[in-house]
């Protein structure tokens, strides 16, 4: 999908930045600890360097991501970062959509969602029961856009046949050594869709490194293996959520914008 044709954006209208800020493993420790006060100002950096997309789950640190995150929001333009959260298997029956969209705006500090993800379509829990209530609450203004994660062809079939509101973002398992679950039929629909593919584990936590191909494109580019990565992704049309501690690190994929890819570059 060409990014310039992506439907997120932030309420101000200013399109997403092409590398998104992950947050999974955030928000195990103490709200006001060393370790959240950390991942607080990591995302600080992130959002002062121009990025404005933060990526987070209720489930992730059970909500103790999403209370760092809205640490970290507290203090810059509300309307002009873009943030996304998901919804776990225990909140999408009937009924419970609404309570839980209401804990997470309390945790993150915020009065609406920018993006309100199905976590995933978990064959033990019908899933489908959430869909009018998120588009409910769209319409209501609470949460602005509707995306799945980890939905394969059929059940992005599956959702789009049920919800009245578009689906703007499929977050999937998808780097350049893991290509499997984002299948040429599933690029297909998305674009189709006007869907981005937003690519967890973009990195594939460190292990990446270690493969010759991405090395030699790297050692091309004259960039590191994780800008590779990263512009890699970029190039298929995605939008990757590294997650990183560090300023170094944080530079380093902020950097990875820059290096320009051919699209769809294998």
């Amino acid at each position: 999908m060409d990014p310039s044709s992506s439907l997120l954006s932030t309420k101000s209208g200013r399109p997403l930045h092409p590398i998104g800020i992950g947050t999974w493993t955030f928000g195990e420790y103490s709200l006001h600890s060393p370790g959240a006060d950390a991942e607080v100002a990591a995302i600080e950096y992130a959002l002062s360097l121009g990025q404005n997309h933060i990526d987070t789950a209720e489930m992730y640190g059970n909500g103790g991501a999403e209370q760092v995150v809205g640490r970290a929001i507290s203090k810059v333009p509300r309307e002009d970062i873009y943030v996304a959260t998901k919804l776990w298997k225990t909140h999408v029956l009937r009924g419970t959509v609404r309570p839980a969209v209401e804990a997470m705006l309390k945790r993150l500090g915020t009065d609406y969602i920018d993006l309100l993800y199905i976590h995933a379509p978990w064959h033990d829990v019908p899933w489908q029961q959430s869909v009018p209530e998120i588009c409910q609450l769209i319409d209501e203004g609470v949460v602005r856009q509707f995306g799945v994660s980890n939905f394969n062809v059929e059940r992005m079939n599956e959702v789009i046949g049920l919800s009245t509101q578009p689906i703007v973002a499929n977050q999937m398992h998808y780097s350049f050594g893991h290509r499997t679950e984002v299948t040429p039929e599933l690029k297909a629909l998305c674009e189709a869709n006007g869907t981005t593919i937003v690519a967890y584990r973009p990195l594939e936590r460190g292990e990446l490194f270690e493969n010759s191909e991405l090395s030699a494109l790297a050692k091309q580019h004259d960039a590191t293996q994780a800008q590779a990565a990263l512009a890699w992704l970029i190039a298929q049309g995605a939008l990757p959520i590294p997650k990183a501690r560090s300023r170094a690190h944080i530079d380093e994929n902020f950097a990875a914008a820059s290096l320009h890819l051919p699209k769809g570059a294998e």
